[in-house]
């Protein structure tokens, strides 16, 4: 139903294989053959140093201006809306690039702003955060334009980014969620992508996580102040909205689609959440 476009189809490249990219927004040439809205199968920090733009990110709108990191990660709905004198940074890598030398992917998961829906997908710099990210985004530009890169050298300096981002938002919130939390929250929402329209329980979920119900509801609620279940609802609608959007289902046919076997149910369901009938809501957002 979306395209998911890779590196390659950013950068004019479609026959090459590319899996990490830095580069200066304002020298980047516009992507030929990119439609709106789409999915990437890599992840994307734009680090906006001038201008301001419109964003949107699975049917939200976002307003970014100077001194902003912005995030979007692979699988979600991304809708570039308008931008105006954009400069700065655009970091690109994929999950394969990035874990060539880790091999563990909690590494990536222990980022909380990562893979996340319930998180702000921006951040707002102040000048001591700048101070401490300019260097090391310098570094990766030099090194990935430099003829004898090492990625090894690269894949470090992302390495060592990533936790500085971290750093900045675990402060800015007042965090203190321990990693292990953060794992298995986003374990659980990788399991609900696969997952989510075949109505299963919190225990299954919990089972597979091979945690007990309370311990899955605890950690996913300190992580987002959500319940397990608000999650679950929140997915089944975000695919019920980007199929009444983008597709030519009919409302019972993506009520059968998402595991309603009413879809008068669905019906309500979906109202109960948007505020909108899906007949509505399609209506409106045309």
């Amino acid at each position: 139903m979306f395209k998911t476009i890779s590196i390659v189809d950013l950068i004019n490249q479609p026959h090459q294989q590319v899996d990490f990219l830095v580069d200066r927004f304002e020298d980047m040439v516009e992507p030929e053959n990119i439609t709106f809205p789409h999915k990437h199968n890599f992840y994307e920090i734009l680090w906006i140093t001038k201008g301001k733009s419109n964003q949107n990110i699975d049917f939200k709108p976002f307003s970014i201006s100077a001194d902003t990191l912005f995030f979007i990660s692979p699988g979600q709905l991304h809708l570039f809306e308008e931008w105006e004198n954009i400069e700065g940074f655009v970091i690109l890598f994929t999950e394969q690039f990035f874990l060539q030398i880790f091999q563990n992917k909690n590494i990536l998961f222990e980022l909380s702003y990562l893979d996340n829906l319930y998180e702000n997908p921006f951040l707002q710099l102040k000048n001591e955060d700048k101070k401490a990210l300019e260097p090391i985004v310098d570094l990766l530009y030099q090194d990935a334009n430099n003829s004898e890169q090492n990625n090894e050298s690269i894949q470090a300096l992302l390495l060592i980014l990533l936790r500085r981002i971290q750093k900045i938002i675990t402060t800015k919130n007042n965090q203190n969620n321990s990693k292990h939390q953060v794992v298995i929250f986003k374990q659980f929402k990788n399991l609900v992508e696969l997952n989510f329209a075949k109505n299963l329980s919190v225990s299954e979920y919990a089972s597979q996580l091979n945690i007990s119900t309370h311990q899955l509801n605890a950690f996913v609620k300190t992580i987002c102040g959500k319940t397990t279940t608000e999650i679950i609802r929140e997915r089944i609608i975000l695919e019920a909205q980007q199929l009444l959007y983008f597709s030519e289902l009919t409302v019972s046919q993506i009520a059968d689609h998402l595991g309603f076997e009413d879809s008068s149910y669905f019906a309500r369901y979906f109202k109960k959440k948007v505020g909108l009938s899906p007949q509505d809501f399609k209506k409106n957002i045309s």
